[in-house]
């Protein structure tokens, strides 16, 4: 029996369907296979392990972003709450000025408190998300250059580095892949479980719709982007941990990695259509594209014009096969 593409049925459903359907788990294993086939120290455990700790902080922030993009909307600044959350909190330690948690809670309300701009500048303003966090992108960056004067800020709290950055939980899991499991597990909750992940697939799907059904929709987008904030906030906790120091210039590819895995993972960009396992899993093949390439001594120059083209050949077969899935 054929589909009406002509392309044949198996379990019911047609190939271009199945490919549709594991697209990111099938992109991943290729690409595990081609560097493990030219480096066999790629899927060695610790060297896997090592790439989920240098690409947390990628996760993490993909794990929100996934909650915007369903949305329709867009967040380029989180590297910069990023930027700003070591540095201020470099700064806020630095010479016992203030203790740590005091220091985290304080820097806790600044990201939110960004995010917070970001989605009512947005909202209220009737701007396009991608205007408005492409201006503040640049706005946060400057202003983690203007408090560290361009120079890294040295953390020296004791535990801090090994608690969100080099420890290890039973000597084996790194610290920041415990986070990643952890915060994974709760996006998963909050995206498909609670009212407020159904509220935004419905809003993402139909706005207008959603607003006569009486959805807060303002609210929820405002509270979207407050709430990715927070993502990028332990991002750049992680990322201050993992070089010991708060540093202007840490995170400035976040973004863009974090926005291909949502997409790699099968979020749809026009909205309404999220997926977490998708977007942990776009977020493997973002990392595992960095991972092998560094394997592979590839400079990064090259490394960031192979990402690209993967990501641009993923969106084009993914739009080929709907395509013809839906003929």
């Amino acid at each position: 029996m054929q589909a009406k593409s002509g392309v044949k049925k198996r379990g019911g459903i047609t190939v271009g369907q199945f490919f549709i359907r594991f697209r990111t788990i099938i992109i991943l294993i290729v690409i595990m296979g081609i560097f493990t086939a030219l480096n066999d120290v790629f899927i060695n455990p610790i060297n896997l392990l090592n790439m989920l700790k240098r690409q947390s902080f990628v996760f993490i922030v993909g794990f929100g972003m996934t909650f915007v993009i369903t949305l329709a909307g867009l967040d380029l600044s989180v590297g910069g709450v990023a930027a700003i959350t070591g540095v201020g909190f470099s700064m806020l330690v630095k010479g016992g000025l203030m203790p740590i948690v005091p220091a985290l809670l304080i820097m806790l309300v600044v990201a939110l408190a960004l995010g917070f701009f970001n989605g009512f500048v947005s909202v209220k303003g009737k701007i396009e998300p991608f205007l408005v966090t492409l201006a503040t992108m640049n706005i946060f960056r400057g202003l983690a250059l203007i408090l560290s004067e361009g120079r890294p800020t040295p953390i020296v709290v004791e535990g801090f580095a090994d608690f969100f950055g080099n420890g290890k939980i039973g000597g084996v899991f790194p610290t920041p892949v415990v986070f990643v499991i952890v915060l994974f597990a709760a996006t998963w909750f909050l995206y498909k479980k609670t009212k407020f992940g159904f509220y935004v697939r419905c809003i993402g799907g139909n706005q207008e719709a959603a607003r006569v059904a009486g959805i807060k929709v303002n609210f929820i987008k405002i509270t979207a982007y407050t709430l990715n904030a927070f993502y990028a906030f332990v991002a750049g906790l992680i990322l201050a941990a993992l070089f010991n120091s708060g540093n202007p210039d840490l995170g400035k590819d976040l973004p863009l990695d974090a926005i291909s895995g949502v997409i790699l993972g099968g979020t749809a960009i026009s909205g309404g259509n999220g997926r977490i396992w998708g977007t942990f899993g776009g977020c493997l093949i973002i990392a595992a594209l960095s991972s092998g390439m560094s394997l592979l001594s590839l400079p990064y120059s090259y490394q960031i014009v192979v990402k690209g083209a993967v990501i641009i050949l993923a969106m084009l077969l993914d739009n080929y096969l709907k395509a013809r899935s839906n003929e």
